[in-house]
């Protein structure tokens, strides 16, 4: 049973990815655009209602699926890794829901922009990014969704390209943005010499394994907190929102 349900977990990134490349290819017809991108966001909202009731009737177990291997040497995996759990549960709901009601409206609102396509594209790519950071089941994994959703937060701020304070600040998130690339990257880099591993958050929720590292190595531990919490504080606005 969990088996099945850690497979359908593939369906929830594939969706938004191939909705999103459907909508590249896609003539300049706004009716054609908005409805693409509101089909794929309501495509992926039911079938997640579907999935947690599955889920939810089965126990609501925690799923992690070790997906593909990138790089293998005698010492090191680096791989891609998915987990699933009920905070995943809960963005996902608000992530899909609030997306579809940005595409609806979306959708009138912008009618006749220069624009158009490049809008929805650039939600249908934000949303494969969050998609991949929630579902992320590493920090390795969680980082290519931090970067597509980066990318695409500041072709979405600079919609109006041609306008001065749009693009001045995209640009100045670009900047704010690449500070929280450094607090991730480090993180990254001291987890993988603090555990010697890929370490996955399935193995970091395990209560024993925690604390027997911790405890002669605390102040790695306070490192990797400091830098989790400048990524986080970065790309959330925190910086941004008093000089804006």
């Amino acid at each position: 049973m969990i088996t099945n349900l850690t497979s359908i977990l593939h369906i929830f990134i594939f969706i938004p990815l191939i909705g999103f490349l459907i909508g590249l290819l896609l003539p300049r017809n706004e009716k054609l655009i908005s409805r693409t991108a509101a089909f794929t966001v309501g495509l992926h909202f039911f079938s997640f209602l579907i999935f947690v009731a599955y889920w939810l009737y089965n126990g609501h177990p925690v799923l992690n699926i070790k997906d593909i291997d990138l790089l293998k040497t005698p010492g090191y995996e680096f791989y891609i890794d998915f987990y699933f759990d009920e905070i995943s549960a809960v963005y996902l709901f608000v992530g899909s829901f609030l997306t579809f009601l940005v595409c609806i409206y979306s959708a009138t609102y912008l009618h006749r922009e220069i624009g158009y396509k490049r809008f929805f594209n650039s939600v249908l790519f934000f949303y494969l990014g969050y998609n991949m950071i929630i579902l992320s089941g590493n920090l390795e994994t969680m980082f290519i969704g931090w970067e597509i959703l980066g990318i695409s937060s500041f072709l979405l701020i600079a919609f109006y390209r041609n306008r001065y304070l749009p693009v001045k600040n995209a640009v100045k998130v670009f900047f704010v943005y690449r500070i929280a690339d450094s607090g991730l990257i480090l993180s990254m880099w001291m987890s993988h010499h603090f555990w010697h591993e890929n370490i996955s958050f399935l193995n970091l929720s395990n209560n024993l394994l925690l604390p027997e590292h911790l405890q002669n190595h605390s102040i790695i531990g306070i490192f990797i907190s400091l830098t989790i919490l400048i990524a986080a504080a970065a790309k959330s606005a925190q910086y941004t929102a008093g000089h804006t």
